[in-house]
């Protein structure tokens, strides 16, 4: 069984740095891992100093990274989605549909359904192939994230209806046929067309049955503890704090468990210089709003360390401070 890790926090707090650094603590403990960024403003490649692509990419033994080009697969999304279009809807082909869907590039949630069906992508060859323990995804900024992880729970919810709607259209189409003794048809322009009535035949009925198939699987990932972990990142400072409250509160709502909250970059001073008084008392605040709010998870303390953490070896130095993510 493939298991799966998402580090999800607000832009600038350190997130690929950390997923990276854990990616190198599973390697190092012999799990064949695979970290994949999906973040529009790529830094996995920049903080791994190598240059990755969509191709996998090693890095060390157990340990491989792939960086999605976030423009190429919104593209290839809507491409898809227009064959498909075309496929379901060959009669209506004379209408020049080519127009309106060149419009979806700009439709809401268009960049969050394009993730998704990446992630998916993801998952499921891996889980066939039987490559990897554990795919690590490093991802956009919160907001966006939590868009693409509740999309699961909300398209299962409007592909059921589909199929109801869908299914009550058939039998009715049958109905019509009976009664007729011949298959409904349309004509446009000067093209008849015949239209299905039963599910077998229906390509718009297969096309929501096999979109429900392949979003359910994510979904059951994604709500088993044992499967799927959320990791939440923060900055000891209040704003990336309550948006990491707020993240946690709403995947709570759709069942979906976070695992453990990392706080990046604590500073830490035995006798702190006057200068630093004022940031070490915001720390502390936002350290106490951490242990308000964050009761029931783990919470894993990286301090801010004297050298960036870019390259393989210190990322290594970065690694020890989050293991405590795999108890």
């Amino acid at each position: 069984m493939v298991s799966i890790y998402f580090f999800v926090g607000k832009g600038g707090v350190g997130k690929t740095t950390c997923a990276t650094a854990f990616s190198l603590t599973l390697a190092l403990r012999n799990y064949r891992t695979l970290i994949v960024s999906l973040d529009p403003a790529h830094n996995l490649g920049d903080v791994l100093g190598l240059k990755l692509e969509e191709k996998e990419v090693k890095v060390v033994d157990n340990l491989y990274a792939v960086e999605i080009d976030f423009d190429k697969m919104v593209h290839e999304h809507l491409k898809q989605l227009a064959d498909k279009i075309k496929e379901m809807y060959r009669y209506l082909k004379v209408l020049n549909l080519d127009k309106y869907i060149d419009l979806l590039k700009h439709s809401p949630g268009i960049e969050e359904y394009a993730t998704l069906e990446k992630i998916i992508d993801i998952v499921e060859e891996e889980i066939g192939k039987g490559k990897y323990d554990v795919i690590v995804f490093d991802t956009p900024p919160t907001g966006l994230m939590i868009r693409i992880l509740a999309l699961p729970t909300i398209t299962l919810i409007w592909v059921d209806k589909l199929l109801e709607l869908r299914k009550a259209i058939l039998e009715r189409r049958l109905i019509l046929e009976r009664i007729h003794g011949e298959k409904t048809r349309i004509k446009i322009s000067d093209k008849e067309y015949s239209l299905p009535s039963s599910i077998s035949e229906d390509p718009v009925y297969r096309e929501l049955l096999s979109m429900r198939k392949r979003v359910n699987m994510l979904y059951s990932k994604l709500v088993d503890k044992n499967t799927t972990s959320i990791v939440l990142v923060v900055n000891p400072e209040t704003l990336p704090v309550l948006e990491a409250y707020r993240a946690y509160t709403f995947l709570a709502k759709i069942n979906i468990p976070v695992k453990a909250l990392v706080i990046n970059k604590v500073l830490e001073f035995k006798q702190p210089a006057r200068e630093f008084k004022v940031k070490i008392e915001e720390q502390e605040k936002a350290l106490r709003m951490v242990r308000e709010m964050f009761k029931d998870i783990p919470v894993v303390k990286v301090p801010l360390l004297p050298e960036e953490p870019i390259g393989i070896e210190k990322l290594s130095k970065m690694a020890r401070y989050l293991q405590p993510i795999l108890s």
